[in-house]
């Protein structure tokens, strides 16, 4: 699959000093990058009202994807345990 980040995804990368969170980031993208779909990722779950946006659980961290026709957009790393309003923002 085709990885892409967005901005506000290496706005957080640039703030994440635990190495590592960071050494588990960069193997998640690594099996992003060979996976044929997200079935194929492990703790996949959907965005509840969301279609194309799923969270990927590593950890501490949740990664916010979208996945359109074989492409991910890296949209977000939240590096905190979640709460009610951790996915609020995605339409």
């Amino acid at each position: 699959m085709n990885v892409i980040p967005t901005k506000d995804f290496e706005k957080s990368i640039k703030k994440l000093t635990d190495k590592i969170a960071l050494k588990r980031l960069s193997k998640l993208i690594e099996e992003l990058e060979s996976a044929q779909s997200l079935t194929q990722i492990s703790n996949v779950a959907p965005i509840t009202n969301h279609q194309l946006i799923f969270r990927i659980t590593r950890g501490d961290f949740r990664l916010i994807v979208e996945y359109i026709k074989g492409d991910i957009n890296i949209l977000l790393l939240e590096y905190v345990r979640r709460n009610e309003n951790t996915y609020k923002n995605y339409k």
